[in-house]
């Protein structure tokens, strides 16, 4: 806890100064992200940090290997679908950005196994990811080159204010 709260210190003493107005903007008049992330929880990978966006540019959710589970509306709890319909639906963001990883230990349980510790929640979220799995099986021998897609800068410099 000692170091969280030495962070939060720091941010206060460092960033808060210079973010103030954009951060309290954001506090008075809401959110407006252009892009939804979807992101692994992995705490290596911060999709803020990667695409170097400003504080209300993305809406964010991460989870374990980055996956979307299908559109199953019933009663049971969907944190990342619920993220995604709020962000696409209220928010009105502009694009979705899934942002896939290396060493992802998810995508090695999918592989693989979870570790035994790992099993009561992980085995059964990857099996989101069986029919990709599945399909990526099918071309590992004889692997298909599509064209890159275009690139462009998602997010603005970090000195944005609006």
């Amino acid at each position: 806890m000692d170091e969280l709260l030495a962070g939060y210190r720091r941010f206060r003493n460092g960033r808060w100064p210079s973010q103030r107005e954009t951060l309290e903007a954001l506090a008075r008049d809401g959110q407006k992200p252009h892009t939804l992330a979807i992101g692994c929880c992995d705490s290596r990978v911060t999709p803020e940090m990667i695409f170097d966006c400003a504080p209300g540019d993305v809406f964010t959710v991460r989870n374990i290997a980055n996956l979307v589970p299908p559109y199953a509306p019933d009663t049971a709890n969907h944190g990342t679908s619920a993220a995604l319909e709020f962000a696409v639906r209220v928010l009105r963001v502009r694009r979705i950005a899934v942002i896939g990883h290396s060493s992802c230990g998810g995508i090695a349980a999918l592989l693989h196994e979870p570790p035994p510790e790992a099993r009561d929640f992980v085995a059964n979220w990857v099996r989101i990811a069986e029919p990709a799995r599945k399909r990526a099986a099918r071309f590992a021998d004889d692997p298909v080159e599509a064209p890159a897609a275009p690139r462009s800068r998602a997010c603005g410099s970090r000195s944005k204010t609006s």
